[in-house]
Parts: C-alpha cells; structure tokens; sequence
C-alpha cells in the first residue's frame, strides 16, 4: 500500500514540474522583445513630395541600430516584430566627431551634426514645462493633374488632464471635391516618452511622444511636440 502512494504521489509531483515547466517556456516564447538600452532621442528635418519639409523622430539604441519613431511607445515596441513588418523605419548608425551617420534598409547612408539645420535633439516630458492650449499637424499639398488634398488635425490641452480633438480634410480633383470633419474628446496622461488618451466612448490609446528642441545649447520647448511619432507646432 505504501509503495501505490509514494508512486502516486512521484507520479503527481512530476506531472506538476512538468507543467510548470511548460508554463514557464510558454512565457517565455510570449514575452516581448524588449527595446535594447536607447543612447538618444532626436529629430531631422526631411524634404519631401507634395510636403517642402517634414520633421521625423527617431531614437539610436546603443546596439547601433537606429528607429523612425511610429504610433507605438519605444518602451513596448516588440523589436523583432516591427523590424518585420516596417523594415524600412529601421537602420544602422554611428557616430564619428560631431558627425551622426544613419544607413537607412536601402543601405543609403545620411549624415547629420547638431546646429547643422536639420538635426536636433527631442526630449521626454516634463511636468515643469506646460504644454501649449493647441497644436496642429498640416499635411498634405499638390500632387500635380489638378489634385490638391489638404488634412489638418488638431489637438487641444484644455487643462492637465483634459484634451479635445479635430480633423479637416477636403480633396479637389478637376471632377470632384470631397470633405470630412471629425473630433473627440477625453483625457489624457503623458509620461516621459509615452502619451495615452482615454476617450469619453471608453477607447484608451497610447502613442509615442516627445518634445522638441530650440536655442543653443538646445532645449526642451513646448512649441513643437511628437505624437505617434508626428509632428506638431503649437497654434498660440
């Protein structure tokens, strides 16, 4: 009888550890690809068709590699999954003096130095610097034949926790024009490089975010913003 029970009882232990096991792989198969340890946040200026000149974020990672900043936060990027599916906002860089070089997936190589025009640093949030009332992102512009599409999307900080939204668009072709208008409202909280807004229908969103730069030596300014890794300029 003895010996049934302590056999039973091997039997269940292993059973147990097994599973266990099993769970822990699973987690770990499950965990996300963390972002590597970041060295800097910045933007560049970048010229373009129908828009004359856009700004762009993008974070370096001490790995080398180097990110066009999207609609996620970088804290909770699953690395392996969107070098997959946007290879193209990835790429490689180094450093040489004051001299930033970034080899973009076509192996095509930019380079940029602060105080340069084109390159400045971004900053996290802080609570010490209140953002404006509004800020606006306009894009954009005339594709040529007759078609002009303009969109203009806009977001107001009413207080410290509250913001309301907007959206205007039209298209002109030479045989029809077409519009919408949107909007929305909420509340919002903003931390360090991630902002999440809580809509009144119960929609909670989290985007990237990040503050731009003015004056030398640069600093945080509150008249240029980064929302999803757009950018946009303060309406006061």
């Amino acid at each position: 009888m003895k010996t049934i029970i302590l056999s039973f009882f091997l039997l269940f232990a292993s059973t147990f550890v097994v599973k266990a096991d099993n769970q822990n792989h699973i987690g770990k198969l499950n965990t996300p690809n963390p972002a590597p340890a970041i060295v800097g946040w910045y933007f560049r200026a970048i010229s373009g068709y129908p828009a004359a000149i856009t700004f762009e974020l993008v974070v370096l990672f001490k790995n080398g590699d180097y990110y066009e900043v999207g609609e996620e936060p970088v804290e909770t990027l699953n690395i392996a999954s969107s070098k997959s599916t946007h290879p193209k906002a990835w790429g490689k860089w180094k450093k040489s003096g004051a001299v930033f070089y970034l080899t973009n997936s076509q192996n095509k190589t930019h380079d940029y130095e602060l105080g340069s025009g084109n390159w400045f640093p971004a900053f996290a949030y802080s609570p010490s610097l209140t953002l404006k009332k509004g800020y606006e992102k306009t894009s954009g512009g005339d594709y040529g034949n007759g078609t002009v599409a303009l969109t203009i999307n806009k977001i107001n900080f009413v207080d410290a926790t509250h913001f309301t939204t907007g959206s205007n668009s039209g298209i002109s072709t030479p045989n029809a024009t077409a519009g919408k208008v949107t909007s929305a409202k909420g509340t919002y909280k903003i931390a360090a490089h991630s902002i999440t807004f809580t809509y009144d229908n119960g929609k909670t969103v989290t985007k990237s975010f990040a503050m731009g730069a003015s004056g030398s030596p640069a600093k945080p300014t509150n008249t240029m913003i980064f929302i999803g890794g757009d950018s946009f300029t303060d309406t006061e």
